[in-house]
């Protein structure tokens, strides 16, 4: 799988490594899939999405070392036998909220580009949305069937019928929300320069997202309903091009943007280009951030940093 046409190959980005000051890592490039539902408390979708979970966990389970929930606690998936997912999902009701992580890091607060993780809330008298988030190393991208990411997307997605999401390359994170805050001022400069590179932080993001979508990405997931907003799928893909296929889902469609992920270069005045022909046929359907997108070093202003991020392909 090429990143780029600058020559820059996956294995390249496997490279890259952000560590602490104890000169342990705690950030790393991958390719990431994030998806957001409406309904989280809908069994159905719930099954759906721990199915997705237990695919996941039968293709990578020998880099998988630590499962947590709140069913299970955290435990060593070598010496565990992890539960159908499926089983533990269905045996909730609508008021009962279901989270999950499954990460290839040895403490639940490490990084590994191996992660899997969803919450999906219980049933309330307000609009919200949940999530279901993975990510996988490119090399073991490289080594698939040419259009495997792309196809295991698309997969999720007919199952799914997800409200909006994106997939493509990204800042790799700690699964666990705590310590990817406390991570992410230390992540900042790979991010402020490679605007190719998602920030993905789902569980805040849900707070923004459950009228609008987030940003674009390689693979920018809409549903119908920003689809009509947008003046529908036709329209976009007159406007795009042939450099741009679609892929359908039931209620919605996957943009693709280019042939290749782009990671670009700010340094270089590189900015993927078919990012941005993307993001201006949809940005009235972005979300605006009120507060931060992720924590950023002492020294810059969170505030308006989101805001340039969130409109960096303008």
């Amino acid at each position: 799988m090429e990143i780029s046409p600058q020559g820059i190959t996956p294995s390249d980005l496997d490279k890259i490594q952000v560590k602490d000051k104890n000169n342990k890592v705690i950030g790393r490039v991958g390719m990431l899939i994030t998806l957001y539902f409406e309904d989280p408390h809908n069994k159905s979708l719930r099954i759906a999405v721990a199915q997705c979970i237990e695919n996941y966990y039968s293709l990578l389970k020998p880099h998988l070392k630590l499962v947590a929930s709140e069913e299970l606690g955290i435990r060593k998936l070598s010496n565990y036998t992890l539960p159908a997912i499926a089983d533990l999902v269905t045996s909730l009701d609508e008021r009962d909220s279901f989270e999950l992580m499954i990460t290839g890091a040895n403490t639940i607060k490490g990084t590994s580009a191996y992660n899997i993780g969803t919450l999906l809330n219980n049933k309330r008298n307000y609009k919200q949305v949940g999530f279901l988030t993975a990510t996988f190393p490119l090399g073991f991208l490289e080594q698939q069937e040419n259009g495997f990411f792309q196809q295991w997307v698309h997969d999720w997605c007919k199952r799914l019928s997800p409200y909006h999401g994106y997939a493509g390359l990204g800042l790799v994170n700690s699964i666990e929300y705590g310590s990817a805050r406390r991570n992410a001022p230390m992540l900042y400069p790979l991010i402020q320069r490679f605007p190719g590179l998602e920030i993905d932080m789902p569980l805040s993001h849900t707070q923004h997202c459950y009228e609008s979508i987030k940003s674009v990405n390689w693979l920018t997931i809409l549903s119908d309903s920003f689809l009509q907003q947008l003046g529908g799928k036709t329209i976009l893909k007159n406007q795009l091009g042939d450099d741009f296929p679609f892929y359908d889902y039931p209620g919605g469609t996957i943009i693709q943007a280019g042939l290749h992920p782009q990671i670009g270069d700010l340094e270089k005045n590189n900015i993927p280009k078919h990012y941005q022909q993307v993001y201006r046929l949809v940005q009235s359907v972005q979300a605006e951030y009120p507060d931060i997108i992720m924590d950023t070093p002492e020294d810059v202003n969170g505030l308006e940093f989101t805001q340039q991020w969130l409109h960096r392909f303008a």
